[in-house]
């Protein structure tokens, strides 16, 4: 079975990156800065006020476009949407857990993100954050639950070189005979474009694992 029949994600005009964690300075995140199209700057999503000053840092000192926080608890929602559907990029970082990112992300988030997908942007989701996208996560109590589905019937497991060192992806696997597993390692990430398009990048170490029905 191809890859392309087994992984269906977010249809848009731009690019999901799905990174196995933060590497300040490093290849993802140039990757990810060299694939924009849009006009805008980086939009980055936080908790308060210096969640993202690292990571606005970093990609800034890679020669990213004027950056700028978009807190997701304390602003509106019109304003959240308005700046997300601008940015030429967005980042989704590991500063918070994959259930937070859940619990935060659904309405003026998620629509603004799919906006801008729409109009060519680029959606860098790092460790955690790449785990939120997917159709399962691990909650903060240790249990499977509902992500936000940008790619379809996966359980993302960043910083995990391969499925079968995780005993969560095991779990799943036996619980869920239609579930997918990706696992992405620190310095690697899966790149999901327009038009099907599937890139692997950096270290390479990005693996998948599949459920009985796909067998």
């Amino acid at each position: 079975m191809a890859i392309i029949d087994i992984l269906h994600w977010t249809a848009s005009a731009g690019w999901i990156v799905l990174s196995g964690g933060a590497d300040a300075g490093g290849e993802i995140r140039s990757m990810a800065l060299r694939r924009i199209k849009a006009h805008g700057g980086v939009a980055y999503l936080g908790f308060n006020e210096a969640s993202a000053d690292a990571t606005l840092e970093d990609m800034e000192d890679l020669g990213a476009p004027t950056g700028y926080l978009v807190n997701i608890v304390t602003e509106d929602d019109e304003s959240i949407q308005d700046q997300l559907v601008s940015a030429s990029m967005i980042v989704i970082d590991d500063s918070v857990t994959a259930d937070e990112w859940r619990g935060s992300l659904p309405g003026a988030a998620v629509e603004g993100m799919r906006e801008a997908l729409e109009h060519s942007a680029v959606i860098l989701a790092e460790g955690t954050g790449a785990m939120a996208l997917g159709g399962y996560i691990l909650s903060d109590e240790g249990q499977f639950t509902e992500g936000l589905s940008w790619l379809q019937k996966a359980f993302i497991l960043p910083g995990v070189a391969s499925p079968t060192d995780s005993e969560m992806a095991r779990r799943l696997l036996e619980a869920d005979p239609k579930a997918i597993v990706v696992s992405i390692g620190i310095g690697s990430a899966l790149a999901l474009g327009a038009d099907g398009q599937i890139e692997v990048w950096g270290e390479r170490q990005v693996a998948i694992a599949l459920g009985r029905d796909y067998q």
